[in-house]
């Protein structure tokens, strides 16, 4: 048939047709293993830019930290391009994005990417924001900056610091998807350092926000406050410091914060005759003195809680037909020393006399009892305090944006010592308070405590007294422990007018649950417990160039505790009295037999200039 001999028919005439096709395969072949090694060239280099943003986001952190707000705004810029570059390096991968998303294990390694990639970019926004915020304090510019603009610098600082945690929680969420699942090489790395970073910086950040929230509240964001502002002398000394000589009142309004009035305390008392507690109803160191006195508000804090001293002080205040009070505030002469370290010398016009940072103690000392033989009166030398005290926190108050950051790092470092403490009867800002420590109230810990604390009558010798704490924990192979603490006090400055005999109303709070042993010295009286420390009470006189001890024994059914079989924690927290140095721990732990050290042993003496918080850990050799 004609047909039959058509060319395409024959064996030949096929070939030209399965070349096309072989040609297309081929083609196509090409095509896939281009596609397959530009994905696997993005993929590798989404990668590489996640590790770069990591990294930069570390050192941000570190910048941050270092208060280097220009540094860290670098790398947080660096970072966000290079979690923005994973994002377009995956895109890159064209058709086999789709797919490595349903392909087992790889979509669990392309899952892993891409939440890393959205953390860490809702990370660095969020961190810029914060950066940028925080640069008004940190890097203020040159000049006097009113405080009303420190106010409104830290209200733009808390709406970035409430980005930043909503970001945190983002992101931790995005990080805590992707438990269980196998992630591999560089992915499975960073998923592992976020996880144990994401927690500990959201935790600073939250922290840093309702702290924030509450010192605006304090200032008087949303609405005028009224704070009374003590001073404690720890020459005469007090369970929480020393006695309360002067005061005034800090007024927050209008984003101003303002000083007004400020005098000695015996005028107030004495214009103020109805605003005590009657002898019968006072602590025991006024109750059993002799004869009972009365508690009046320079005695306010004859109790080792600042809060429960604090709400008493508001209290004779407003009994006293003074308008109520938001808070009461307290610093010692350690305070003052800080501040001025920052602000440098001030001026005390009516004494003649320029006070800085290297002789404020001295100026201090000077005017409560150094200069008895000028003859200088009671009320002149509390004066000299009242002026002191007003004319720094004048000039604290005046402090220009350049010195803002030095003077909060110098606050925060004495409230850490207890050199200031607050109370406020808003919950928001005493709830931040209490999570600081910086409340002054007595801690609530377990294990082993200690914690003397001192009320001082007609002497004004406590600066120069030392006390050397002997103590010995015998321990119970369950946890149990016979605790002895001898407490030696020392005065060894010579007889003066304001060196006689150092009577004291020395109080010991011990361990939680704790009881005192027989083998103590008798006390005078058994005190109401404070944060569950149970507390005992003696009266013991140092006078000039001698010493008196106390000896006090607590039988404390849970001193140490078992972590896990065989290992014991036994946790310290040893107070000193506040705003005092030279004082000295001798510490003495015997281990049940058969029983060693797991780490480093306590050391046999340390210095008291610092409260003493540690833990060490034995158990069974």
């Amino acid at each position: 048939m004609p047909g039959s001999q058509h060319p395409e028919t024959t064996t030949e005439g096929a070939r030209p047709i399965t070349d096309r096709r072989r040609l297309v395969v081929l083609g196509g072949a090409a095509v896939l293993v281009l596609v397959l090694l530009n994905g696997a060239y993005q993929a590798t280099q989404a990668v590489r830019a996640g590790t770069r943003g990591k990294g930069a986001l570390i050192r941000a952190e570190d910048q941050l930290n270092a208060r280097q707000p220009r540094q860290a705004r670098q790398s947080l810029t660096e970072a966000h391009r290079a979690f923005r570059q994973v994002r377009r390096n995956l895109l890159s991968t064209g058709p086999l994005l789709p797919l490595a998303r349903v392909i087992p294990f790889v979509r669990i390694q392309t899952r892993g990417v891409e939440a890393f990639a959205s953390a860490g970019e809702a990370l660095s926004t969020a961190g810029l924001g914060l950066t940028d915020s925080a640069s008004a304090l940190l890097e203020p510019p040159d000049g006097h900056v009113p405080v009303s603009s420190a106010v409104d610098s830290l209200r733009r600082v808390h709406t970035s610091l409430q980005a930043a945690v909503k970001a945190l929680d983002q992101a931790s969420a995005r990080v805590a998807a992707l438990n269980g699942y196998r992630l591999v090489g560089p992915i499975g790395a960073a998923r592992e350092d976020l996880a144990s970073r994401l927690p500990r910086i959201g935790a600073r950040a939250a922290s840093a926000e309702d702290g924030l929230a509450a010192l605006l509240a304090f200032a008087g964001d949303s609405g005028p406050r009224r704070y009374l502002f003590v001073s404690q002398n720890p020459d005469e000394v007090r369970p929480t410091g020393g006695f309360i000589g002067t005061y005034g009142i800090l007024v927050a309004e209008d984003h101003q914060l303002r000083l007004d009035r400020f005098e000695g305390i015996d005028d107030w008392i004495a214009g103020h005759p109805d605003a005590v507690v009657p002898p019968a109803q006072a602590p025991s160191a006024l109750r059993f003195s002799s004869p009972p006195a009365r508690q009046t508000l320079a005695n306010a804090n004859a109790v080792p809680d600042w809060p429960q001293a604090a709400a008493l002080a508001a209290q004779l205040w407003a009994k006293g037909g003074e308008a109520p009070v938001d808070g009461v505030l307290s610093v010692t002469p350690g305070f003052l020393a800080k501040v001025l370290a920052v602000l440098g010398p001030v001026q005390v016009p009516a004494y003649g006399e320029t006070v800085d940072a290297t002789n404020v103690r001295d100026r201090f000392d000077f005017y409560t009892r150094q200069n008895e033989a000028q003859a200088v009166t009671d009320k002149v030398r509390k004066a000299f305090v009242a002026e002191l005290a007003q004319a720094v926190m004048s000039q604290l108050l005046a402090a220009p944006a350049s010195q803002w950051d030095g003077v909060a790092r110098a606050i925060g470092d004495a409230f850490d010592a207890r050199l200031a403490m607050a109370w406020s009867t808003d919950a928001q800002v005493s709830t931040a308070l209490a999570e600081r420590g910086w409340d002054g109230a007595l801690p609530v810990t377990e294990g082993d405590f200690f914690y003397g604390a001192e009320f001082q009558f007609e002497t004004k010798s406590g600066g120069g007294l030392r006390r050397t704490y002997d103590h010995q924990v015998d321990l119970h192979a369950d946890g149990s422990a016979t605790v002895t603490t001898t407490v030696t006090i020392r005065n060894p400055q010579p007889p003066s007018a304001f060196n006689n005999t150092s009577v004291i109303y020395f109080t010991a709070y011990g361990p939680q649950g704790a009881t005192l042993d027989p083998a103590s010295d008798k006390a005078v009286a058994m005190e109401a417990p404070i944060g569950g420390h149970p507390a005992a009470g003696w009266f013991r006189g140092a006078g000039p160039l001698s010493q008196a001890t106390v000896k006090v024994v607590w039988d404390v059914p849970n001193l140490a505790r078992q972590t896990r079989p065989g290992t014991w924690d036994l946790p310290l927290h040893f107070m000193g009295v506040p705003d005092h140095t030279g004082d000295n721990l001798n510490l003495t732990v015997n281990l049940p037999d058969g029983w060693r050290w797991k780490g480093p042993a306590p050391p046999p003496s340390v210095s008291l200039d610092a409260d003493i918080v540690a833990a060490w850990t034995a158990g069974p050799a």
